[in-house]
């Protein structure tokens, strides 16, 4: 009887060196890694290459000897492996089904390994899996923090958790058990975010089916790996959950920083809960509609407050840092020095005008 081995050669991480290196560069890469790959299969009698566009190729190994023929594959794997990290900018993951009878079968079972790669990560060559499906609850619950990112219109910022949350559950689950925990997550936040009810308060599920995206949902059990679903998220999540205005989050955060500048530990993280947004979304906000940050747009206000009391008061340095929002007066000082070019006390002496 004659057997298969399919090896499945996947690049890591593909989708998003192209959106960010741009398609040429990937096309280059591409074919640097054809190369590594029909190199390393071409030594290999009888095996045989077959390009699965854009970031795969199928190789198939036959014999008679399951074992043999086993551990021929798993050379293979690791030679084309490491051939991709040398001659491209890649990692690539190599996933190995068991010996099979026929080609289709082999292919089958290397598609199923591959999936591991969602809980196992890439770089590495993936061998032959097995065992059941693990316990059905998360180990990690998330549902009071994203409901709170959701009813405040953080897309990214929900994405953001559901990213993370998905790294802590890998490791307590097989990647069939964590799609299905995350499509249970992303219907929470559909039954969250969806303003559709029925007369008892639930959501009306014919009409949000009929409204949003629900089939991109299910296509989350096509994506083997973490950082593409950390993108598919952040894209469908973006569809899923209405955005409020912007403007409105920041003006809600400005207004908070205004009355709370004068307490040396106001942090980013203090504004975000105050207002009901993420850290990351309220630093999305002051770069995109103010061209700052929100530690510059901080450190403005306690200087703008520090200079009018030096310039209408006699009190000292350390005092004023008090009032300011500063742990010290060599912190004031230091901010002086950096955003004003003079120190406080000879701002106060010649108001830091040329020539005083």
């Amino acid at each position: 009887m004659t057997y298969a081995v399919a090896a499945l050669v996947d690049i890591d991480d593909f989708m998003v060196s192209e959106q960010g290196r741009g398609r040429s560069w990937a096309h280059r890469q591409l074919q640097h890694a054809d190369q590594a790959v029909r190199a390393a299969t071409s030594r290999r009698p009888g095996a045989t290459c077959q390009p699965q566009p854009p970031e795969e190729w199928l190789v198939l190994l036959t014999g008679a000897d399951p074992e043999a023929l086993m551990s021929d594959a798993t050379a293979l794997a690791e030679e084309v492996r490491a051939r991709i990290v040398r001659e491209t900018a890649w990692t690539a993951t190599v996933s190995l089904g068991s010996p099979s009878v026929g080609s289709i079968a082999a292919e089958r079972d290397a598609r199923r390994v591959n999936g591991y790669k969602l809980v196992l990560g890439g770089d590495r060559v993936i061998e032959p899996q097995s065992g059941g499906r693990v316990a059905a609850t998360p180990p990690v619950r998330i549902e009071r923090e994203l409901t709170r990112r959701v009813r405040a219109g953080d897309s990214n910022g929900a994405a953001g958790l559901l990213a993370s949350w998905v790294d802590r559950c890998a490791q307590d689950a097989d990647p069939q058990t964590l799609r299905d925990w995350l499509i249970g997550q992303l219907l929470f936040v559909v039954d969250v975010a969806n303003r559709s009810r029925l007369a008892d308060g639930s959501t009306d599920w014919v009409v949000t089916c009929a409204r949003l995206p629900i089939e991109d949902i299910i296509t989350v059990g096509d994506i083997h790996e973490r950082s593409y679903l950390h993108m598919w998220l952040r894209e469908t999540l973006g569809r899923l959950m209405p955005e409020p205005p912007r403007r409105d989050v920041l003006a809600l955060a400005e207004a908070y920083i205004a009355e709370q500048y004068t307490d040396p530990g106001l942090r980013l993280a203090t504004v975000a809960e105050a207002v009901n947004a993420s850290p990351f979304y309220i630093s999305h906000l002051f770069a995109a509609e103010r061209r700052t940050t929100f530690l510059r747009h901080l450190t403005g206000l306690r200087l703008r407050h520090a200079r009018r009391l030096l310039s209408t008061s006699t009190l000292p340095v350390d005092a004023i840092a008090t009032r300011t929002g500063y742990a010290s007066a060599k912190a004031l000082r230091s901010a002086f020095g950096r955003h004003v070019g003079c120190s406080p006390t000879e701002y106060r002496r010649t108001g830091f005008r040329p020539g005083a």
